[in-house]
């Protein structure tokens, strides 16, 4: 009976566990969407990815991203080859064969052949990328061949020809050039309608989402101003998160959903991190992850839940909680009917926050009147606060309104400008700047493309940074060609100019410098104050040809005037009248005479004076501000290009170590020292107006009077005691040149001692000495002491000699 009771339960079991499992089956994809939606999402991403069948053209990009350019060629080749592909795709494949030929990229650099190709692109289906990438060539190349030269007219057309295809590069560079004169006519209008296409549309995606923030590195920095986290660092971060700290987990997640500060946008980690901290009730977590449900960021749009993460961040006097409840109320959903009212109150709630998208969403609301009074001035300073903190739809919309002039002045420049920031925020040049940072100098003229791109459409940092590739020599992209026989006319005329490749690559920095410049770079206008000092980069004059005279075509010819005839008398006195009133040659001629620029320091102290006044809105202009006034230092103190100022030379050393408190400050203490002593120099008198305040002061006369004493008195003193010593010193017998006769010494007698001091016993010697030996041994020794061969012998030593006993 037990045993089939033990048998019943385990069967009863066995069905509740399958029952189970099969409602867990069912159940998946629901819990999915909040356990483990991220890991569903990379698996339904990568299988995506794995399905969709890429062409050829984007395998080729793929490939030249990562490095592999022999496999980005090949492919390449094969849509070339594919007759079944369509005409347009064909050209877009060919104008990215031309591009890998600018920059040698798995096939030899050949900016001719670069050129053929761009052209059959163009005129094959008149691909917008392709006349782009002609403007390039035309508006920068330096090569003089007549197949490719520099040609701005050429440029201009080929940019308008890409800008009526829509290219939105061709749109900002037509922008640009209608804004500053380059080229064409300068007109604010043209240039207000090149821009505003390409920035409603950016506009709308900054209004629909999120796009990734692209910080602008400046590659001529020491240290790189880029904020990029390590991976020590970050694993420090997730470490702390996930022990509880909500802040860091907070701060991580909007890193990643924003993807700024060296975290790349990951919207499924952003919404990981983001649940961490909501789950212990973050504020700025919470209307984070409402953000995301409302906009749809890397999961299904859902308002009801946005609302419920709205209305608890809210609740704690979140900005962005109440800027959400507000954007919620204005649209209305299922459960929350439309109430403006509402909007405009936690818009006004955001607003007052700080936030700036609920400063946008005020300012449209005063603008269009809808919740509250209709007010242009509101809407004008609204949308001017959250300009400020950097809000790109509300940089649109203030454009708009000085463009029409609604509620403000009308000022097209000011519009302009503002237009042209918001086309710089989109995805076109985020793209292509993010691309150009990782080849960095890895692949340098893969970056120089890129940037030449960008500069072309104005992009004041992409100018800067194309300008320091080719300054500094790391990039040759549009340089003369090294394969054979493509010019040898201008290779021999730059060997006997004496042009070597980083000359020319000045040549080419030297516009993009300029550029930047023009819109306010600190960095580049200092470079060009390097450029004058030391006579780099080129000039352009106009030539002494004649008011008729012109360049075509590369070579210059001259228009003779006809000959004037007898009916033609008005002609002859008008001539007559012109030449007694000469007009400059800058009306009268046309003829540009490019030839190497000439040290010029004056030049070069404006550049500097310009960058020294110049105020630092980011802490990378410090250290170019620095130099710039220490340059001007320097010029004041030794008188450079300006007179001599030891007064401004200081000044200009103080404002140099107030500028930048964080940099070197040895050379300027340096500096600062030599310049005392270079007003202490300078202080000192002339040879001859010393000598003649010399000749006039009484103490110099007594000073040399007894300076003379002193020197007559130290002579005498030596003569004086030189002959003392010659009186005091014993005369010495003439010298014999006879030698002494060698003697044999003789043996000394020898004495024992006595106990007894008082009595002396003499020991007698076994054989007396003899007294002929000793005679001459004493007169021997009498001789060789007067000789002064040695010192005279006492009277015991004589008596020792002679053989007498001697009690010492």
């Amino acid at each position: 009976m037990l045993l089939r009771i033990l048998l019943v339960s385990l069967a009863v079991l066995a069905v509740v566990y399958l029952l189970k499992a099969s409602l867990l089956q069912l159940a998946g994809p629901g819990a999915s969407l909040l356990g483990s939606a991220d890991d569903l999402a990379q698996g339904l991403t990568s299988e995506t990815h794995k399905a969709v069948n890429l062409t050829d053209l984007e395998h080729a990009q793929e490939f030249f991203r990562t490095g592999d350019d022999d496999k980005a060629v090949v492919h390449l080749q094969s849509c070339l080859d594919d007759e079944k592909a369509r005409q347009s795709q064909r050209d877009a494949c060919r104008t990215a064969l031309g591009e890998f030929h600018m920059v040698g990229a798995g096939v030899p650099r050949n900016l001719t052949r670069a050129k053929e190709l761009f052209e059959a692109s163009a005129e094959s289906s008149g691909d917008p990328e392709a006349q782009f990438n002609l403007a390039i060539l035309y508006g920068s190349s330096q090569q003089g061949t007549d197949d490719l030269h520099r040609n701005e007219a050429m440029a201009v057309l080929h940019l308008y020809a890409a800008s009526t295809g829509g290219h939105t590069g061709a749109l900002m560079a037509m922008g640009y050039r209608h804004l500053h004169g380059y080229g064409v006519p300068q007109a604010c209008t043209t240039a207000a309608l090149n821009y505003i296409d390409v920035a409603k549309r950016i506009a709308n995606v900054y209004s629909s989402g999120m796009p990734q923030a692209v910080e602008l590195i400046r590659l001529n920095l020491h240290h790189k101003d880029r904020k990029i986290i390590s991976s020590s660092e970050l694993n420090l971060f997730v470490q702390i998160a996930t022990s509880g700290d909500s802040t860091v987990a907070a701060a991580i997640g909007k890193r990643y959903l924003l993807g700024i500060e060296g975290f790349k946008q990951d919207y499924q980690k952003a919404k990981y991190y983001l649940r961490m901290a909501a789950n212990r009730q973050h504020s700025g977590a919470l209307a984070l992850l409402g953000y995301m449900h409302c906009l749809g960021l890397g999961t299904k749009v859902d308002l009801e839940t946005s609302y419920a993460y709205f209305v608890t961040a809210a609740s704690q006097n979140d900005p962005l909680g109440h800027n959400g409840l507000g954007f919620i109320y204005f649209k209305g959903t299922n459960a929350q009917a439309r109430n403006w009212r509402l909007a405009f109150k936690h818009f006004n709630e955001s607003a007052f926050g700080g936030s700036s998208d609920g400063m946008f969403n005020l300012a449209s609301m005063y603008l269009t009147g809808t919740g509250t009074e209709q007010s242009f001035q509101k809407a004008v300073l609204y949308y001017t606060q959250a300009l400020d903190r950097g809000h790109t739809p509300a940089a649109y919309s203030l454009a708009v309104m000085h463009l029409n002039g609604i509620g403000t002045v009308r000022d097209c420049d000011i519009a302009v400008n503002l237009l042209k920031k918001v086309c710089e925020r989109g995805e076109w040049v985020s793209s292509k700047l993010v691309s150009a940072y990782e080849f960095g100098e890895k692949a340098p003229d893969k970056a120089a493309l890129l940037f030449l791109k960008l500069a072309e459409a104005g992009h004041e940092v992409a100018q800067m940074n194309a300008a320091h590739l080719f300054d500094s020599g790391q990039s040759t992209l549009l340089l003369p060609d090294e394969t054979e026989g493509t010019m040898p006319a201008q290779e021999s005329s730059a060997e006997a100019a004496g042009i070597d490749a980083r000359s020319q690559g000045r040549n080419l920095a030297q516009r993009f410098y300029e550029l930047s410049a023009e819109q306010g770079s600190a960095s580049s206008e200092l470079r060009l104050g390097d450029y004058a000092y030391y006579g780099w980069g080129m000039s352009a004059t106009f030539g002494e040809g004649g008011k008729a005279s012109s360049l075509r075509g590369g070579d210059e010819q001259e228009e003779s005037a006809p000959p004037s005839t007898p009916t033609m008398p008005s002609a002859a006195k008008e001539e007559e009248d012109a030449d007694d009133f000469p007009l400059p040659s800058i009306y009268t001629n046309d003829r540009i005479m490019v030839q190497a620029q000439a040290v010029d320091y004056e030049a070069s102290l404006a550049r500097y004076r310009k960058t020294a006044e110049m105020t630092v809105t980011g802490e990378w202009m410090q250290s170019f501000v620095a130099r710039a006034s220490f340059n001007l230092g320097f010029m004041h103190e030794f008188g450079i290009g300006i007179s001599q100022d030891m007064h401004m030379a200081k000044q200009h050393y103080f404002r140099c170590r107030e500028v930048d408190p964080s940099g070197l400050h040895a050379p300027v203490t340096m500096a600062l020292a030599a310049l005392a002593g270079h007003v202490v120099y300078q202080r000192l008198p002339t040879r001859e107006l010393l000598a003649e305040r010399l000749l006039q002061d009484m103490r110099v006369h007594i000073l040399l009077m007894h300076l003379s004493a002193v020197v007559v008195l130290g002579a005498l003193h030596c003569v004086l005691s030189s002959r003392r010593r010659m009186h005091t010193r014993p005369a010495r017998p003439a010298s014999s040149t006879q030698v002494a006769p060698q003697l044999q010494p003789q043996p000394q007698p020898q004495l024992q001692p006595q106990p007894q001091p008082q009595r002396v016993v003499p020991q007698p010697q076994s054989q007396p000495a003899s007294p002929t030996a000793v005679a001459s041994a004493g007169a021997s020794a009498g001789q060789s002491d007067e000789s002064g061969d040695g010192p005279r012998p006492t009277a015991g030593e004589n008596r020792r000699i002679s053989g007498n006993l001697v009690l010492d």
